[in-house]
């Protein structure tokens, strides 16, 4: 009898973990829903956008500070307005973009490693300032 429940147990087990992305619902009213990703945000640079997207689709962010890493490297981004709000970032890499500005980064409080190199027309002034905020690994353009 012990076994029989214990199957029965794993099955059911089974059977929601697979069913993860599913709204289960009882009398037409939701008893389960899948937590939705991430998407209160607002993004003016299309490729950052794209970027980020999949930042949290791959790591299944649901809130704006869950996103810690977010490598963007040769995308051809030139904005990074609206980054600000991943307040959660830790690991960024830029390398090789249009970018000129930098300033939302300066709004990151857990950046430990950036990587900006290849950004041939970034302002050195912001890049020096994070390079005091970054207590861990940061690479910025030769010029700077």
């Amino acid at each position: 009898m012990k076994k029989h429940i214990l199957f029965v147990i794993v099955v059911i087990g089974t059977f929601l973990s697979g069913c993860e992305k599913y709204t289960f619902t009882f009398n037409e009213q939701p008893v389960l829903k899948p937590t939705e990703l991430f998407s209160g945000y607002k993004i003016q640079d299309p490729a950052l956008a794209v970027c980020v997207e999949q930042a949290i689709k791959d790591l299944a962010v649901t809130r704006a500070n869950q996103l810690s890493q977010l490598n963007c490297s040769n995308a051809g981004i030139v904005n990074l307005s609206g980054l600000e709000i991943f307040t959660g970032l830790i690991i960024v890499n830029l390398a090789q973009n249009q970018l000129t500005s930098i300033k939302p980064l300066l709004y990151l409080p857990n950046l430990d490693s950036i990587s900006l190199e290849g950004n041939t027309s970034l302002d050195c002034p912001d890049a020096q300032l994070l390079s005091e905020q970054v207590e861990g690994q940061i690479k910025l353009p030769t010029h700077c």
